[in-house]
């Protein structure tokens, strides 16, 4: 045990604090001068950065990596989920780097088809195996694993919400991206119609090009209140349809609650920022060498109700007390 003199001097003492410091922090600093430089490729999903890509690059600075220090990450951009990527992997093939980042389905394919080593790890999908990314969520083969968030069972538990959020309505609308359709969950949801004594109507929509068109027409046709079928580009077009969901007073259940800025009403699902977050420390890991079989394809474990009552407000809507009981959070 050190025993410090209080008449000391002052500047020993802070000499003797510094010196503590420094050795308290030496091994994290040893580890983080360790760490080899990484490259990142990654494709956003929409014309400029969101939120996933600020939790991604928290989730990097979590794992010993920052930008501008061992970390560049070459970002680009998909404007729409068809888009052809093939030239933009073939060049971070060829940069190369160590990883790649993405979240579309035509994305990661796109990956995969330029290359069988540099780790693919994709932030987000609507259900790995259905997209034919993965063959097995518990061990991945190849070189591609991520994180998984749709279970089909979350859209019918969705259009429940819904149909208990309006009671005397009986018609109600499940609308889905034409460019990016989610065949597992439009089929969930149109099973659970049937058990809750309700009509759904089923949309296709040019997301986001066509959403005036849409919401008018299913107003006219005497639609209570949709759920939107999430995908990347409703989500990152989340704000424009916030904005045509109040201009024709149309109520939106939505499925997560990134979801909720500028109109929708209500979200039940998992935080899907988080995953981006959760795949940096995939991401790490493979690109420092773990085989990808150890590294499962991670599915949420947490799902929020929440309810934006500046919506409903907005919308004229008032909840019951019951509904607001049972959410999670309660958007002021």
């Amino acid at each position: 045990m050190t025993i410090h003199n209080p008449a000391q001097p002052r500047a020993g003492r802070r000499s003797l604090l510094l010196a503590a410091s420094a050795a308290a922090l030496a091994p994290g600093v040893a580890r983080a001068q360790a760490l080899r430089p990484l490259r990142v490729g990654y494709i956003v999903n929409g014309p400029e950065r969101t939120v996933f890509e600020e939790r991604f690059e928290l989730g990097m600075r979590e794992n010993g990596y920052v930008v501008g220090r061992n970390l560049a990450i070459d970002y680009r951009h998909q404007l729409r989920p068809d888009h052809d990527l093939t030239d933009v992997m073939r060049s971070f093939v060829a940069t190369p780097v160590d990883a790649i980042l993405a979240s579309t389905r035509g994305g990661v394919l796109a990956a995969r088809a330029a290359t069988t080593t540099i780790p693919i790890i994709f932030g987000a999908t609507r259900d790995a195996v259905q997209d034919g990314l993965v063959q097995s969520l518990a061990r991945p083969e190849g070189n591609v694993t991520g994180q998984s968030f749709h279970a089909g069972e979350l859209s019918a538990k969705r259009v429940q919400l819904m149909r208990e959020a309006f009671p005397q309505a009986r018609r109600f609308a499940v609308v889905f991206n034409v460019y990016y359709p989610s065949p597992i969950q439009i089929e969930e949801a149109s099973r659970a119609q049937a058990a809750l004594g309700i009509e759904l109507v089923f949309r296709g929509i040019a997301v986001p090009e066509a959403l005036d068109e849409a919401f008018v027409a299913l107003k006219r046709e005497g639609v209570a209140a949709l759920f939107v079928v999430s995908d990347v580009s409703t989500i990152t077009n989340r704000v424009r349809l916030g904005e045509v969901a109040l201009r024709h007073g149309m109520p939106m259940m939505l499925s997560n609650r990134r979801y909720l800025t500028g109109g929708g009403l209500m979200s039940y699902g998992p935080d899907i920022a988080e995953g981006f977050r959760r795949a940096a420390r995939q991401l790490v890991r493979a690109a420092n060498g773990t085989p990808i079989s150890y590294l499962p394809v991670e599915n949420p474990t947490r799902f929020d109700f929440v309810i934006d009552l500046r919506a409903a407000r907005a919308l004229g809507i008032e909840i019951a007390p019951l509904m607001l009981a049972r959410a999670d959070e309660l958007i002021e």
